[in-house]
Parts: C-alpha cells; structure tokens; sequence
C-alpha cells in the first residue's frame, strides 16, 4: 500500500480524460516538502495535458485525509530563510491548484488539519463524507494559518475563517464545513470519486 512508504507516495492514473492524483503519508498524509513539491509539479504538468480535462485529488486509506505540513520539518526550522523554504511549499500547491486550466475535484475522506483545509479549499468542488472533520491548529503551535488563509477566506468567507483560527483546539464538523460552502456535498461512506 502507498501509505506505508516512508517518504510519503504520489501516484496519477488517466483513464477517460479524468485523472485521479493520489498522495499518502504514513503520517496521516501529512506533506513533508519533497512530497508537497511533487504534487505542485504534478499539477502543474496535468494543467498542460490535453488528455485530461478533470482532476480528481485524492489521500491514501481511511483514515485522515491530510494532516497538513510536516511537523517534523517545521519543528526543524531555525532562521527564517528556512522558514521561508518551508512555508513556500503550500503556497506553490494552492497556486499550482488555483492556476490549473483543470477542474479539481477533492474527494475528502477524513479529518483535514491546516494545510489540508487549504487543499480543500483551493478545489474548485470537494466531495466529503461524514467524518471529514476540519481543523486549524496553527494558532495553538505559535503560529497563525497566513499561507492557506487566502484560498480558506475565499471558500468559506472571512468571519468562518476567523472562527477557526481563534478556535485553534476545536473540531468543525463536516455539517459546519458543508454549511460555510467548504465541501459541496457529503456523502454518508467513502466518497466515489
């Protein structure tokens, strides 16, 4: 299985001009930099292929959909050209997914925390099923969600966004998520797509 890979896995599938983009993490599909870079470049190759017109983004298992940034990589952080580096990988990402020439469909099968709320986000439609709980935890580490920000405020407004900043320690369920625009629609199981 995918998930069980050390260094995190990427696999893309093309069948029927939809390609399913699939990454894990043994860490609760969590981005350590070099995955979080692969993804980036792979967006970005699948924007320029004619044989694809949707992209569906989706994590390995059944458990947490993503977990955000490698916390190991940031607790290794000790200046700030590397926490520079560090916070630059999500930012590519979100750009890669909002300049993509594709649809991105996110297939959201559990809790999301940080940088995956702004995957969610930066998906033009997401699938989630009950379970997909949402968090933003940065605020209880010492430092504030500014990368995602911009893609969350727009999905799910401003006052939302400051809910869950503030409330750093707090679950948002899937219903609250679904009511504030962040998930289209939620599904009871696994998601289908």
């Amino acid at each position: 299985m995918a998930a069980q890979n050390p260094n995190g896995s990427l696999t893309t599938t093309i069948e029927n001009k939809i390609a399913t983009v699939e990454f894990g993490h043994p860490a609760s599909n969590s981005f350590p930099r070099q995955l979080l870079d692969s993804l980036t470049s792979e967006l970005n190759v699948l924007s320029g292929n004619e044989d694809v017109s949707v992209i569906v983004l989706r994590s390995v298992g059944t458990g947490a959909f993503c977990a955000g940034a490698s916390f190991d990589e940031l607790l290794a952080v000790s200046n700030q050209e590397q926490g520079t580096i560090f916070f630059s990988g999500f930012a590519n990402l979100i750009n890669a997914m909002r300049s993509c020439s594709k649809i991105i469909v996110g297939r959201i099968h559990g809790k999301a925390v940080g940088g995956g709320v702004g995957i969610a986000a930066a998906c033009d439609y997401a699938f989630a099923t009950v379970d997909s709980s949402i968090k933003l935890s940065e605020l209880a580490i010492g430092i504030g969600p500014f990368v995602i920000e911009p893609a969350v405020s727009r999905k799910i407004g401003k006052s939302a966004m400051s809910e869950m900043t503030l409330a750093a320690h707090e679950w948002k369920n899937t219903d609250w998520a679904h009511q504030k625009g962040l998930y289209a629609k939620v599904l009871q199981d696994q998601v289908c797509v």
